[in-house]
């Protein structure tokens, strides 16, 4: 076995468990305040911190990682997931008043651990020459981590019904676990010095393409995670109102991430959608119905199928836009492509879910989605007229 697929399966493993640790944590975070009753402001100001939090630290993760030693933010990333898990798990019973700060310690760990992790997946390849390499190593990167989430999604329910010593306790053993794989990872990371030069000529024009449908993907993940993010943390609230007890909300969830994991392996199989602007309008429309019908559902069956229409455009958003950050860019710059790719996600999760508390408390609790469906309807005009100013004139 070579060393670039030993680090592969061990950035895949790390992948499974960080996400696993940190969505029991959000689950239990979310719910539990969900219970509590506070206001839809607070569980947005919550989500928002979270969110905002990773968005800061994948940008200067990413750069740091683009300028300096990418494993020592990849190991602080490991190190901040098990503060900030102990930290929410003492928080919450001990020091409330705390809570907040340290559950969004978790969204800095993941914004620090994954633009290193995805600029070290395809490391030494050369993407041009090979794509279809490239696509496999970033499905089963995207299996990995949604595995991991859908795990944690799964068994949070059932864990929060023994109470916050299960919970937190396999939260921090998990998180324990991901921090010894990541020292075992860094021995295996080779600096950008060390790695040859691409071999492949690459045509310009159909580096500019790739680099123009990389902004477009930006200004859709914007939109995408406006509506998503209310999924993580709005939702709690929503499911209590309705009555979905918490094994079902999480079993929802888990099958949410399902389909999710079975988008990107349709991506994975298939060609159609590159450089197919239309496909990711279509995507994002049929998301705009999904928000309107969490908005009207009084069931965990209307629920669970606005979930699954939202959550198409959240695979197709997160592969397409990976994949099109790893073509465009070069091996020194991936970090740092990923690091911002990372961070329009978690922007549009943070105003999403601030603005989505904000109508919850102000208006009601449905108010959020219809709003979130109108705020992706606009961009995706903003994305059209982007289009024909990047775009058209490449091709």
């Amino acid at each position: 076995m070579t060393n670039a697929v030993f680090l592969r399966r061990l950035l895949y493993l790390n992948c499974v468990l960080i996400d696993f640790a940190a969505f029991i944590v959000i689950f239990a975070v979310s719910r539990g305040l969900a219970e509590q009753k506070v206001p839809q402001w607070y569980l947005g100001v919550a989500g928002a911190g979270f969110s905002l939090s990773a968005a800061i630290a994948s940008i200067g993760g990413g750069w740091i990682a683009h300028r300096f030693d990418s494993r020592a933010v990849y190991l602080t990333g490991a190190v901040l997931m098990v503060a900030g898990i102990g930290g929410c798990w003492g928080a919450r019973t001990e020091w409330p008043s705390l809570l907040l700060p340290v559950y969004w310690l978790l969204g800095i760990a993941l914004g620090l651990f994954y633009p290193p992790l995805m600029g070290w997946l395809n490391q030494g390849e050369d993407v041009h020459a090979n794509r279809r390499g490239v696509s496999r190593t970033l499905i089963l990167f995207c299996v990995a981590w949604n595995f991991g989430m859908m795990c944690g999604q799964l068994s949070a329910g059932s864990l929060f019904e023994h109470g916050p010593l299960w919970t937190f306790g396999v939260a921090l053993v998990i998180g324990a676990l991901n921090l010894a794989v990541s020292a075992r990872t860094v021995f295996h990371v080779k600096q950008s010095g060390e790695i040859p030069e691409s071999r492949t000529p690459v045509d310009p024009a159909q580096a500019a393409l790739a680099n123009s449908f990389k902004r477009l993907g930006w200004i859709a993940n914007l939109g995408g995670m406006f509506g998503g993010a209310m999924i993580v943390h709005l939702l709690p609230g929503l499911a209590v109102l309705i009555g979905v007890a918490p094994d079902d909300h999480g079993r929802m969830l888990g099958a949410w991430r399902m389909l999710i994991i079975a988008t990107y392996l349709l991506l994975h199989i298939s060609h159609f959608w590159h450089f197919r602007f239309s496909v990711s309008v279509v995507s994002q429309l049929i998301t705009a119905l999904g928000l309107l019908v969490i908005a009207s559902a009084h069931s965990g069956n209307t629920l669970l199928f606005g979930l699954f229409l939202i959550g198409q455009l959240v695979g197709y958003n997160y592969f397409s836009g990976l994949y099109y950050s790893t073509v465009g860019s070069s091996d020194e710059n991936r970090a740092l492509a990923a690091g911002v790719h990372e961070a329009t996600l978690a922007t549009g999760m943070a105003v999403g879910t601030i603005v989505g508390g904000w109508l919850g408390s102000a208006i009601n609790q449905r108010a959020p989605y219809v709003f979130a469906a109108a705020v992706l309807l606009t961009l995706v005009v903003v994305q059209i007229v982007a289009w024909a100013r990047w775009v058209r004139p490449v091709k």
